[in-house]
C-alpha cells in the first residue's frame, strides 16, 4: 500500500517536471520536445493501470493523474502538430505564436493631403456661388471631411475615401468615392 503511494507520488512529480519540460521547449529554452520522458511516464501509467488498485482513494487519485496526464498528452501532441503544420511558428526569441494573430497596421481610410486639397476647393466652390468662404473654416471643413472618410471607409470595409467637389444647380457638392 505504502508502495503504490510513492508510485503516485512519484508519478505525480514526473508529470509535474514533464510539463513544466514542455513549457521550456514551447518558450524556446530547450532544444527539442522532451519525448523520452513522455514515454517513460506513459508507460508507467499504462502499466499501472493494467493492475488493480483495491483502495478507493488510491484509485480516485491514479485516475485524476491519468487524466491529467492523457489532458496535457492531447494539448502536447496539437501543438506540435500546429508547430509542424505551419499553423504555430517561433518568434525571434523562440517561443511560439500563432500565426495571424499580429493584425496588420489599419490602413488610412483617406490621405490628409487629399482631405486638405478637397477642403481648399469647397472654399473655392463656395465663394464661386456666392456663399461665404472664410478661411477660418478651413480646418473644420478638413475635420469634418475626415470623420465622413472614416464613417464611409467603416461601412465599406475599410476602403479608401477619396472626395472631388462639383457644383450642381449653383450649390458646391462633396462627393465620395471608394478605392
Amino acid at each position: 500500500m505504502d508502495d503504490l503511494k510513492t508510485t503516485l507520488d512519484r508519478m505525480e512529480a514526473d508529470l509535474s517536471g514533464l510539463k513544466q519540460q514542455y513549457d521550456l521547449f514551447f518558450q524556446g529554452g530547450r532544444r527539442g520536445e522532451p519525448t523520452k520522458e513522455r514515454k517513460e511516464l506513459e508507460y508507467r501509467i499504462l502499466a499501472l493501470s493494467r493492475r488493480s488498485i483495491i483502495n478507493s482513494s488510491d484509485q480516485f487519485r491514479f485516475s485524476n493523474l491519468q487524466g491529467k496526464y492523457w489532458s496535457f498528452a492531447n494539448l502536447w501532441t496539437r501543438i506540435v502538430r500546429d508547430l509542424e503544420e505551419g499553423r504555430l511558428r517561433r518568434d525571434h526569441a523562440g517561443a511560439i505564436t500563432r500565426l495571424g494573430t499580429e493584425k496588420p497596421a489599419p490602413r488610412a481610410p483617406f490621405d490628409t493631403g487629399h482631405i486638405g486639397r478637397v477642403a481648399q476647393e469647397l472654399l473655392e466652390a463656395r465663394r464661386t456661388c456666392g456663399l461665404s468662404g472664410d478661411p477660418s473654416e478651413l480646418g473644420s471643413l478638413r475635420d469634418s471631411l475626415q470623420a465622413r472618410a472614416r464613417e464611409i471607409s467603416a461601412t465599406a470595409g475599410g476602403k479608401k475615401v477619396e472626395f472631388r467637389v462639383s457644383v450642381e444647380d449653383g450649390k458646391p457638392k462633396v462627393k465620395a468615392t471608394l478605392s
